[in-house]
């Protein structure tokens, strides 16, 4: 628990919340003498119990004003239900010093604003203590004070003998506010602040290079030659020598800060067409700019993309690489990079790269099939040729496969009819459904040594789905019903192989 006493005479204490006392609590302070279990003072009527931190584990009541016999070091206890049988009392004393009420008072500067030609002056102010028993107001002589200003000057100083105090300060003009402080040495919560308002200066920002328009190779530099002068207090046009606040802007965002002072010799790389601004902008004077427009050469593209994907999920793009505005070594073999995205383009993944020659139509194999759905795109760019990224694709088939597949009977004598047959079905979002009129193809296995698959015959799906066809069993093998045939909207699919033992 801390306590203390406001200029008003009420005590303030806080304490953790975690002792579950609320505002309507019988809430009481005993006074004590430091290191003693005697009572001078018993303060109540508290109220309030306000949070004094984000997570409200801190509360704040406040009592009627009150006051102390003498000034000292008291020790406190917190007591709920005082004198009753369910009496409390907080598991954390506190203490009080009960002293005279610092404060500083009348803190000012002797510029009541401040501009780039006048920001230097003094700041000036009085400290003095309040007695908490009769609010008596007393200067505090020899009381150190510093005086900071926003760039972080400090100056350490002692009242005189009025409690009185006064330092000069000076800005340097690219602060980007303008703020005094005087604090009491001792005391993080005596303090006072002051902001003198800036009279911002009229400014004119000349760039004498580049000119309105610039052409350039994808990731040369460009230089930026500019001059900021400024209106000064006097009417008279002066040059600013400090361009901190100069910066070239690509399309609304930073493209780089131009730190240099003087001429402001500094520039940025080229990395495709946009508006560029050249701009200042500080807390002392007027912001100012200049635009000009960048034509980006040697920016890569792609042309004629087109995406596919076939019934097996395999993906393929054709199209064409090209350089625009310039030329390639030949021979050069450019890297293509595909990247896939499962939540609608928020985020990208690589996923793999191949190689192709610029300018020459292509035919390119995704390392993976579209056994996902989401978007998919290619991209390219090296330190040499401007980047590009394609369209997106989205490859959607309908998935379809074949279940309740078999061959019977099994275990058959050689020259019996044995029956293929099976049920294809096609989604439709979460359900599957017969998916009829289909041709199934139907291929075996022999079970000898290098034996290879071979189609056998064909199947159509009936109205429910399903399909059969019988065959005379010659010889031990596998079976496996496929469906190979499957129309642009959706994907082909494959049954399980069945061994066939025909004795």
């Amino acid at each position: 628990m801390t306590a203390s006493v406001g200029s008003d005479g009420a005590f303030r204490v806080e304490f953790w919340s975690d002792y579950g006392w609320q505002v309507g609590d019988a809430l009481a302070v005993r006074v004590r003498e430091k290191g003693t279990s005697a009572v001078v003072a018993r303060v109540g009527g508290f109220v309030g119990g306000g949070c004094t931190d984000e997570d409200c584990g801190y509360r704040t009541f406040e009592s009627a004003p009150a006051k102390l016999d003498k000034m000292a070091v008291y020790d406190l206890e917190l007591v709920r239900n005082e004198g009753q049988s369910n009496e409390e009392v907080g598991a954390s004393r506190g203490v009080l010093n009960y002293a005279l009420n610092p404060k500083i008072d009348g803190f000012k500067s002797s510029l009541p604003s401040l501009s780039y030609d006048s920001r230097s002056g003094q700041a000036s102010g009085r400290v003095v203590g309040e007695d908490p028993k009769t609010r008596e107001v007393k200067p505090l002589v020899g009381a150190g004070v510093e005086v900071n200003t926003y760039s972080g000057e400090t100056a350490k100083l002692t009242t005189d003998g009025a409690g009185q105090f006064a330092s000069p300060f000076a800005f340097r003009g690219n602060e980007t506010e303008a703020s005094l402080q005087a604090s009491l040495v001792g005391s993080e919560s005596v303090k006072s602040k002051l902001s003198p308002p800036i009279r911002k200066q009229a400014t004119k920002l000349n760039v004498s290079s580049p000119g309105a328009t610039v052409t350039a190779r994808f990731g040369t530099k460009v230089p930026v030659r500019s001059t900021v002068t400024r209106t000064a207090d006097d009417g008279t046009q002066k040059n600013l020598d400090d361009l901190s606040g100069l910066s070239v802007t690509k399309d609304g965002c930073v493209a780089v800060y131009l730190e240099d002072c003087g001429n402001g010799v500094d520039g940025f790389r080229v990395t495709g067409d946009a508006k560029m601004t050249v701009g200042f902008s500080s807390a002392w004077f007027a912001p100012a700019s200049s635009s000009f427009a960048v034509h980006a050469t040697h920016m890569s593209a792609f042309e004629g993309l087109v995406g596919h994907v076939d019934q097996y999920r395999n993906i393929t793009y054709t199209g064409k690489l090209i350089v625009k505005d310039g030329t390639v070594p030949a021979g050069a073999t450019p890297r293509v990079h595909f990247d896939f995205s499962g939540d609608n383009g928020k985020t990208w993944t690589y996923v793999g790269s191949t190689t192709t020659t610029y300018n020459t139509p292509f035919t390119l194999k995704n390392p993976y099939s579209s056994a996902k759905p989401g978007l998919w795109r290619l991209r390219h760019g090296t330190a040499n040729v401007g980047p590009t990224t394609s369209q997106t694709f989205q490859f959607i088939r309908r998935p379809t496969q074949i279940t309740a597949d078999d061959v019977t009977p099994e275990g058959v004598a050689r020259g019996t009819t044995i029956t293929a047959k099976g049920l294809l079905t096609h989604r439709y979002s979460t359900t599957w459904k017969p998916f009829a009129g289909q041709t199934v193809r139907i291929y075996f296995k022999p079970a000898t040594p290098g034996g290879a698959w071979k189609q056998l015959g064909t199947a159509k799906t009936l109205a429910n789905g399903t399909f059969s066809r019988k065959f005379t069993a010659d010889q031990d093998g596998t079976w496996q019903m496929r469906y190979e045939d499957a129309p642009s909207t959706h994907y082909a699919s494959k049954g399980r192989e069945d061994y066939v033992d025909v004795r």
